[in-house]
């Protein structure tokens, strides 16, 4: 299945295309992201193979986004001997015919991925015209996508497009993120990089891949406008996405949202960053709470209503969550999942509206370490909410 994203910085995709950065492979990048790092997006098919020579030539067809070259050279023999990659491994899937999708942007030098039939690949150049210097072989990248190779370019074409969900099974739960707008911790980014929609946060929720029968899919979104929250199932907003250092949200979005679940969909609140000086609005929600200041802590209290969210599919316990600033003042149709300070302050609450409901959180997932701590209950919530989708 895939997941993408909408626009992601220069200064996070240099990390993504580094030569000096192997750390990418390791986590799953979505189609977006590529995109959007590619100042090219060549098409073409290999036209010679020189086993003896160790190398090969592609002969480029079209650029979906910058200016054409007439052939990309390919020298094999350069590449690393690591675990799952060596040249020879690479020259040996190489066929005359064969179509790929090389995906690269151009600076001064070249970084480049390498795409066919399920099959990721790494070079890199200083000339375009010149010989492209193979590196490895990308077996993580497979999680992104391992299809035909005619079959990916179809949804790149799609993508380049506008068209959302692109991949997606017709019966997907469809799974929509606000998140990026705030200092949140980039996945793999030394600094925080505020144009950065790809957190920790939101890495944790796109790896739950199907409660039950139903397939999960994942887009993300730094417009608080929420286009094409009609066709979502799941809204999840990120953290510190409601309030940070200030209210962020409009009347405009506000209204959206409660009309959502009014319609049936499923809102999930990820933490916020309250200011005893400048409270912030709730016109979201349907209901009444407050966001209060409070230290982070790891314990909480968990409520008979609770038991089954902090045990499906994962066991969680106190001492095992990461919460920070959390929400009090709660109005009565609230269903009280897990409070902590002595059950003055909401760690996990449900409320009904309309055909859809609103699921309260406190979480802390600002960064690596506080959202691996949590990424058990990301999951468990996400289970619950799947199964509240009418």
């Amino acid at each position: 299945m895939l997941r993408f994203l909408s626009i992601l910085s220069m200064v996070f995709i240099s990390l993504l295309f580094s030569s000096d950065t192997q750390g990418f492979i390791y986590r799953e990048f979505t189609i977006q992201e590529i995109i959007d790092g590619s100042t090219n997006i060549a098409f073409g098919k290999i036209k010679s193979v020189d086993t003896k020579r160790m190398n090969a030539i592609i002969e480029v067809e079209e650029d979906l986004k910058g200016q054409k070259l007439d052939q990309i050279k390919l020298n094999i023999a350069t590449g690393w001997y690591v675990r799952g990659s060596s040249p020879q491994k690479m020259i040996d899937l190489l066929k005359v015919g064969m179509p790929l999708i090389v995906f690269y942007q151009q600076t001064y030098v070249v970084e480049a991925l390498g795409y066919f039939d399920g099959t990721w690949y790494r070079n890199r150049t200083r000339d375009p015209k010149g010989w492209w210097v193979f590196t490895h072989l990308c077996p993580y990248m497979e999680r992104t996508f391992d299809g035909t190779t005619m079959e990916f370019r179809e949804v790149i074409r799609a993508i380049l497009a506008g068209e959302r969900w692109v991949g997606a099974p017709e019966d997907a739960l469809k799974i929509l993120t606000l998140t990026g707008n705030t200092e949140a911790m980039p996945s793999d980014s030394p600094v925080p990089v505020p144009t950065n929609t790809v957190s920790y946060e939101y890495n944790a929720i796109r790896s739950v891949r199907k409660v039950g029968n139903r397939t999960m899919a994942y887009e993300a979104t730094q417009d608080p406008a929420l286009p094409g929250l009609d066709e979502v199932d799941i809204l999840w907003l990120g953290h510190r996405e409601i309030a940070y250092s200030g209210y962020l949200l409009n009347e405009v979005t506000e209204k959206k949202i409660k009309r959502f679940v009014e319609n049936g969909g499923i809102v999930i609140v990820s933490g916020q960053d309250a200011d005893r000086e400048e409270p912030f609005g709730i016109g979201w929600l349907a209901g009444s709470l407050s966001g209060i200041e409070r230290k982070p802590t790891q314990e909480f209290a968990v409520t008979e209503q609770g038991q089954k969210l902090f045990a499906e599919p994962n066991e969680v316990q106190p001492g095992q969550l990461y919460v920070d600033d959390t929400w009090t003042d709660w109005d009565g149709d609230f269903q009280v999942l897990a409070t902590s300070n002595d059950g003055k302050d909401l760690v996990v609450g449900v409320r009904k509206h309309g055909k859809g409901l609103y699921i309260i959180t406190s979480l802390r997932n600002d960064n690596q370490y506080t959202v691996e701590r949590n990424r058990r209950l990301i999951e468990n919530i996400l289970h619950y909410a799947a199964s509240q989708v009418q």
